[in-house]
């Protein structure tokens, strides 16, 4: 396995409108590729990125069976494959009668697979559990540039979740979060902590702008394996990362510091 090429996008997007916020999104993936030699394998976007964060009884509206030929997957698959890229976002899944707080993967060929979110913070502005049904299930992805697996903004504070990602198998974890400013600072914390104790690289791709009562800062990052950053958005800007994210390095980060290795049971 060589290396992969990631992007990030953060851009405020528009509550409730998934037509727009696709726009958004094919603007960010046209510039992550305008400069850049080669393609970009992978771009994320952050937590409910689709339909935006804070809908309450709207999620609903907006929601779609994963997979399925719904709007916004629809769409995602054509800029897949217009793009030769893989995309990871987050979306509301709509299953029988209950809704999550889902990411998905679709690429070029479609539906990789996606993830449910496993913690739902139920404090301060946050209500999630009164609107969507809890994960409980680690998959990871194998694609044609590394396995990734995906997480969910609060559930990087558990750290079984990472963990158990790193166990399954995965190079990159990517943290699709809606964390706003004041708990931003915690998240800048704790992910170098997650990316050693995994000793995976780690991309965090966070919402900016305003959304309803929450402001949201972006500062969306990916670290290596040490814990060190790679490429950061700075505060509140709109726009992309890409880096360069050197899978085949992996092996010698982990015989390093076995630490995954000594943290199975």
């Amino acid at each position: 396995m060589g290396s992969m090429h990631l992007a990030i996008g953060q851009a405020p997007i528009i509550l409730g409108d998934v037509g727009k916020n696709l726009e958004i999104m094919e603007n960010l993936i046209c510039e992550a590729q305008k400069d850049h030699k080669r393609e970009i394998d992978l771009i994320a976007f952050p937590e409910l990125f689709v339909t935006g964060y804070n809908l309450r009884d709207n999620y609903k509206d907006v929601a779609e069976k994963i997979p399925s030929k719904g709007k916004a997957q629809s769409r995602m698959y054509e800029l897949a494959k217009k793009y030769k890229i893989h995309i990871a976002t987050g979306i509301v899944e709509k299953s029988g009668k209950s809704l999550f707080n889902s990411a998905i993967m679709i690429g070029p060929e479609g539906h990789i697979g996606h993830y449910r979110k496993q913690f739902l913070p139920n404090f301060g502005p946050f209500e999630e559990k009164l609107f969507f049904g809890q994960g409980d299930q680690t998959p990871v992805f194998d694609t044609p540039f590394g396995k990734v697996g995906m997480q969910i903004c609060y559930d990087i504070f558990f750290p079984e979740t990472s963990t158990g990602l790193a166990h399954n198998g995965a190079d990159l974890i990517l943290n699709l979060s809606a964390s706003p400013t004041t708990s931003r600072p915690l998240f800048h914390r704790v992910l170098p902590a997650r990316a050693i104790e995994t000793t995976c690289f780690y991309g965090y791709a966070n919402n900016v702008g305003t959304q309803g009562s929450l402001t949201f800062a972006g500062e969306s990052v990916v670290v290596d394996p040490r814990g060190e950053t790679i490429a950061e958005i700075p505060s509140f800007e709109e726009g992309v990362l890409v880096c360069e994210i050197p899978i085949e390095e992996l092996d010698s980060y982990r015989d390093a510091r076995p630490v995954l290795r000594d943290s199975k049971k």
